[in-house]
């Protein structure tokens, strides 16, 4: 399941460049030599904090060992998915509710971007870091496919995976000219309900193959081993 990470970080990155295209053109360095480097340490301070968004989310089915409970939440967020993919109102209402509840975390990222040295090197890492807890529906549903993962480290592993499938178009539009990123921009509903509606068909699978996978119990008289050592 974590390879879908990878197609809903590409698919969804339309609309992160709608999101944090912008941001990420102004960070310093991304237009002169170095800007390979600038940008590289942007995208690795956003996964920083898409691991630790990973992490947390991880941590509300880490302990649940029923095969039936992760089945039917699966699902459940599958149903999720498929709402929110016909329904983008949904994810415009979140992000909203977001930007109220991540409002002192934007407050201090704006006043540490105003008083580092927007010069040295670790700059884009800085504000990448911060901007990756910048309200974003595609971020909050990652998240939730994360929370469906059946450990704490395949939960980060599953946002690292989200975060790497969307440097490349967040990275190729900084570098193209404004009417490619127009372009970008004007499929970008039609990109995300599609992300959203395979990730949906794909976990509401996913949660229904397991829904009545049982371990099995040894026959009489048979030899199994309990742990290994």
């Amino acid at each position: 399941m974590l390879w879908s990470a990878l197609i809903l970080g590409l698919l969804g990155s339309w609309h992160c460049v709608a999101m944090c295209g912008p941001i990420a053109v102004m960070v310093p360095g991304s237009k002169g030599k170095n800007k390979w480097i600038a940008m590289g340490l942007y995208h690795l301070g956003k996964i920083t904090s898409y691991v630790l968004i990973g992490a947390f989310f991880g941590l509300f089915t880490a302990f649940i060992t029923s095969f039936k409970i992760q089945a039917v939440i699966t699902i459940s967020a599958g149903i999720l998915f498929g709402i929110i993919a016909f329904a983008p109102a949904i994810l415009n209402y979140i992000e909203k509710k977001g930007f109220k509840f991540f409002n002192s975390v934007i407050h201090f990222k704006n006043k540490l971007a105003n008083s580092l040295n927007k010069n040295s090197a670790e700059y884009g890492l800085y504000i990448g870091f911060f901007n990756g807890f910048i309200p974003c529906g595609m971020v909050y549903m990652a998240a939730i496919a994360a929370m469906v993962q059946p450990s704490l480290i395949e939960s980060s592993l599953y946002m690292v995976l989200f975060g790497l499938g969307t440097v490349p178009l967040l990275t190729l539009a900084m570098y193209t000219s404004g009417f490619l990123k127009r372009k970008l921009l004007m499929r970008s509903v039609s990109i995300r309900t599609a992300a959203l509606v395979f990730i949906s068909i794909f976990m509401i699978w996913k949660g229904i193959s397991h829904l009545n996978t049982q371990i099995e119990q040894p026959k009489e008289g048979e030899n199994f081993q309990i742990c290994a050592y």
